[in-house]
């Protein structure tokens, strides 16, 4: 099997291996349930931007009438004995607008036939209902009554199901009194549930009950309005609910597997300048003047009638504002399908499909990237796919209203790239520990890791000027022909050791170790302008050392320790030299003989360098008098100096 052959086998099981672990990780955040958090937190972000920045508003149709602390207070007993209700509802019939109460009228009062009257008078009228939860009912709540049953069973809507999925069962119904359950053109429920971080984001449409459903406010309003048969409506949980206009136009709202439909918010509340108070309308019952100036806001129009006082609860945060009334959502939801033959009145959810494409389109991107060796394209291809996969979602939300699905594939792309990133890293720092353990033995540690730092690590032969060192231990051959080897080795092992550090310290590349000699270069792999200085400041460092290894030793292993040294400037060959499979980085050229010959005609204990050192350094160290030395190799005879050390 070829090398590229095994190379190419090695990197598909790591895409698998890798791929499996990523998958497996952002798999696990998803069921802890992070990743559902931070969608959340993106959706918020979003509605907040549609709510706050963008020009939607909720469709003129709409009527707003709330009763608030101050009608409350101007209306007073004819609220109690809905003698308001009935005067609202009244200017509501004659203007021809249909009235939606968020009102439970539970108990029936001695004056409700007005009210009775006005209710049947009034154009689809649909009235408040709370249905009660198979799966939260308790002793609480009663069941309903016979008559209760049969009234609501006209109320219940029996549609085309395609998908029934998994709608809310109510297991009764908190109902209006019978007599108005009787006389309002539709019941429907007001039911309304925050997320589990008590954040209102979605709104059931249908509550199931015994053969049917029954509409939530919004929903059954707009029916109505529109005068939809229910047998031609349409639910495919988890898909849409469709509401048939025509033959041709079609409103498919997007609802969940619950059939519910996220809230699509167009104004904040605070915002929201356009609503009626209650008293103002039920004023215009007995002033013409009033009446004229309301006739225009509500004429062919739906009104709610909700309140919003400070005494009631119904306030709960949305993705924008903290505090929001609950009944404000109801408009949200009936001005979303009024508006439902425009691509942006619904907000959707991404569908499986393309879920399904965002993976694979993932999965082919990051194959790609995975083949690429150089860091940098490696990177930059992620944080490119990164940025198509918001840019995408970004452009789906603006475009279509469809809710944005990153946490998921973003988790996936960030485990993939950070695994992969980790194995690379492991892989280079290898490869690094072992070429920085080869250089080390060259180099200083800071000089080598310069070297892995700056990717100098060929270290081709070039000809430059550097100045080498040669050392060697006097008698060290007859020395060692009589001592123990492990006496010798312990020794020598001190010694080198010893030697090496100090020139490291001083910036010095060792060559190699001789036995007991040492041959150091100053001046590569990195220029160092003061080379020469460098080198005779390490030879003089190093005799200071020997003699305390001299006492050390002595009287451990009987040794007479006595250094030479030779220091040369000239050009030389430098760089890795050799074989393939044998490399040395080394020096090579006369001026590496010159110094070695120094190095044989220094006194014992001494540094002696050429000419060419000397006249680079003269002024900052002390020399003897010039010396004319003889030397193997060269005719003439060599101009050379002592180093004097300073006392």
């Amino acid at each position: 099997m070829s090398g590229q052959l095994r190379s190419g086998i090695k990197k598909y099981f790591r895409f698998i291996l890798i791929f499996f672990i990523s998958f497996s990780a952002t798999g696990l955040l998803y069921a802890t349930g992070i990743l559902k958090y931070l969608d959340k937190v993106i959706y918020d972000i979003c509605v907040n931007n549609r709510v706050l920045k963008s020009s939607l508003t909720k469709t003129p149709l709409i009527a707003a009438i709330d009763l608030t602390d101050a009608s409350i207070e101007d209306l007073g007993d004819s609220l109690d004995t809905r003698k308001a209700f009935s005067d609202i509802i009244d200017i509501l019939a004659e203007v021809n607008a249909s009235p939606a109460l968020d009102f439970i009228f539970r108990n029936e009062k001695k004056d409700d036939a007005s009210l009775l009257k006005s209710v049947s008078h009034a154009k689809n009228s649909v009235i408040a209902a709370l249905a009660v939860d198979k799966k939260i009912v308790n002793a609480a709540y009663s069941p309903l009554n016979e008559q209760e049953q049969l009234l609501l069973q006209r109320h219940i809507w029996r549609i085309n199901v395609m998908d029934k999925g998994s709608i809310p069962q109510a297991a009764s119904f908190i109902l209006p009194f019978p007599a108005l359950l009787e006389t309002a053109a539709q019941i429907a429920h007001i039911n309304i549930e925050p997320d589990s971080d008590g954040v209102y984001r979605r709104t059931p449409l249908l509550y199931e009950w015994e053969d049917g459903y029954i509409p939530s406010l919004a929903l059954a309003a707009a029916v109505l309005h529109y005068g939809i048969s229910v047998e031609t409506i349409t639910l495919k949980a988890g898909s849409y609910l469709a509401l048939p206009l025509s033959e041709t136009e079609i409103i498919k709202i997007p609802v969940d597997t619950q059939g519910g439909m996220l809230i699509p918010y167009t104004d904040a509340w605070a915002n929201d300048t356009k609503r009626i108070s209650f008293s103002t309308v039920a004023q215009a019952a007995y002033d013409d003047s009033v009446f004229e100036k309301v006739h225009t806001g509500l004429s062919g129009r739906i009104a709610l009638l909700s309140e919003i006082s400070t005494s009631q609860k119904d306030y709960g945060p949305s993705s924008f504002e903290k505090l929001y009334p609950l009944s404000g959502i109801h408009a949200e939801v009936l001005s979303g399908i009024l508006d439902g033959l425009e691509k942006r009145s619904f907000i959707g959810w991404a569908s499986i499909q393309y879920k399904l494409l965002m993976l694979l389109v993932i999965i082919c991107a990051v194959i790609f990237n995975f083949l690429r060796n150089r860091e940098i394209f490696f990177h930059l291809g992620f944080l490119v796919i990164f940025v198509l996969i918001c840019a995408v979602s970004i452009l789906l939300w603006h475009m279509e209203a469809i809710s944005p699905w990153l946490s998921f594939p973003l988790f996936l792309l960030f485990f993939f790239w950070l695994f992969e990133f980790l194995y690379r890293l492991f892989i280079r720092y290898r490869e690094q520990l072992l070429l920085n353990n080869a250089l080390s033995r060259y180099f200083p540690i800071a000089l080598a890791q310069r070297i892995m730092r700056e990717g100098k690590t060929e270290l081709t032969p070039a000809f430059r000027e550097l100045t080498i060192l040669f050392s060697d231990i006097s008698g060290f051959t007859k020395w060692s022909s009589d001592k123990l080897p492990k006496n010798v080795h312990d020794f020598l092992s001190d010694y080198l050791e010893s030697m090496a550090e100090i020139l490291f310290s001083y910036g010095g590349t060792v060559d190699k170790f001789m036995g007991d000699g040492i041959l150091a270069f100053f001046g590569d792999p990195f220029d160092m302008p003061n080379q020469a200085e460098q080198c005779i400041k390490a030879a003089v460092a190093m005799q200071e050392k020997i003699r305390i290894l001299a006492a050390k030793w002595k009287p451990l292993v009987d040794i007479d320790l006595k250094v030479r040294i030779g220091i040369n400037t000239g050009k030389v060959i430098v760089g890795n030299l050799g074989h393939k499979t044998r490399i040395e980085y080394t020096v090579i050229g006369a001026a590496v003989n010159l110094a070695q010959r120094m190095e044989s005609n220094a006194p014992v204990g001494g540094i002696l360098v050429t000419s060419d050192v000397h006249e680079k350094v003269k002024d900052l160290f002390t020399f003897s008098e010039k010396q004319n030395i003889n030397v193997k190799g060269y005719q003439e005879t060599i101009d050379a100096y002592i180093i004097i050390p300073n006392s």
